[in-house]
């Protein structure tokens, strides 16, 4: 059945003319605000205010023995774990799925598009993925190539990628040592360099690593505030506060 759009418009009018049809009908004024993702660490959760946002382009950065991995597997397991499905476009084919399924990632619900290297296959895989909906968070993860390959990534295709994600329910995370998206990236998280945690009774007994996440970007928060995140060995992830002592956690 085709309709006009003058028959589309007096069809409308009619229906919110009918006070039995008006709880039904969706309007702009009334929408619900989209929460942002949560990332499945609570400590980060709370410098974001939430989580990532949906809709835009977060970025999580940081060096090899960051903790940028182990977060980026937290963020999948946490949508997952709501039902929803995911999507990781892998550069460097570096996941691990036994890895990925002890940190809760439901593999069921993960669409891994493996690269072997192309890193310039990785943004219109994205944004196809992005396009054709249906995924709650997709995750681009560059791995570690060398500076010169992600300073020729286009800008052309991070736009496209920009316009493609906005106005959507879903996250559009990258990972990677260092910041692609630059001012299209609404959300930016710096990892530093994980240390080890020592226990404080008994030498030589590791209990697992720390690292400092600090806000880069955000669009509703002043950068520069930080966070202390804590992984543990036997537990996937476990979170810390910044101010949390070092035997809570």
């Amino acid at each position: 059945m085709v309709a006009t759009h003058g028959a589309l418009r007096r069809d409308l009018s009619r229906l919110r003319a009918d006070p039995a049809l008006a709880p039904l009908l969706v309007r702009p004024e009334l929408r619900v605000p989209r929460r942002a993702a949560a990332t499945g660490v609570a400590p980060l959760d709370t410098l974001l205010g939430g989580g990532f946002p949906r809709g835009r382009i977060s970025e999580i950065v940081g060096p090899r023995s960051s903790g940028r991995t182990r977060l980026l597997l937290a963020s999948l397991a946490q949508a997952t774990a709501r039902g929803a499905l995911v999507a990781l476009v892998d550069v460097a084919d570096g996941l691990d799925p036994r890895s990925a399924a002890a940190a809760g990632v439901d593999l069921r619900r993960l669409l891994w598009v493996r690269l072997a290297g192309r890193l310039a296959l990785a943004w219109p895989a994205a944004d196809i993925l992005v396009r054709g909906g249906g995924f709650d968070m997709i995750a681009v993860d560059v791995g570690d190539p060398p500076p010169w390959a992600l300073g020729q990534v286009k800008s052309t295709a991070i736009v496209r990628l920009q316009r493609a994600v906005e106005g959507t329910p879903a996250v559009l995370l990258v990972v990677g040592p260092r910041g692609v998206a630059g001012s299209l990236a609404t959300l930016v998280v710096a990892l530093g360099r994980a240390r080890p945690r020592w226990a404080s009774h008994g030498p030589g007994l590791l209990l697992g690593l720390e690292t400092e996440a600090r806000l880069v970007r955000a669009r509703d928060r002043a950068p520069g505030a930080t966070a202390r995140l804590v992984w543990g060995l036997e537990v996937p992830v476990v979170g810390g506060p910044i101010d949390q002592a070092a035997g809570d956690a």
